[in-house]
């Protein structure tokens, strides 16, 4: 029963480390300049801020990308997409 349990358990981490990693933006070039023409787009003054943040993500995301830290480049662009899309 217990190593049942255990081979379950290690099948579902198994599967879940892709599907998250799936989720992340890939950080490329066009990612980049997407997510930064998203930004510049928010227009609403009652978004400033939101917009202030993600330009920053952006700006930590090439700086990210320009040293090679592709996992902390995407976690950036995440960061800035979120502030995008906020209500």
């Amino acid at each position: 029963m217990f190593k049942t349990i255990l081979a379950a358990t290690a099948l579902v981490a198994s599967l879940s480390a892709p599907a998250f990693a799936a989720g992340m933006t890939a950080c490329d070039e066009a990612s980049i300049m997407k997510t930064e023409e998203m930004a510049k787009g928010m227009t609403d003054p009652m978004k400033k801020d939101l917009m202030m943040m993600a330009m920053k993500e952006v700006d930590s995301a090439k700086m990210a990308m320009k040293d090679g830290k592709t996992d902390d480049c995407s976690m950036h662009l995440d960061n800035a997409m979120k502030a995008t899309e906020a209500k």
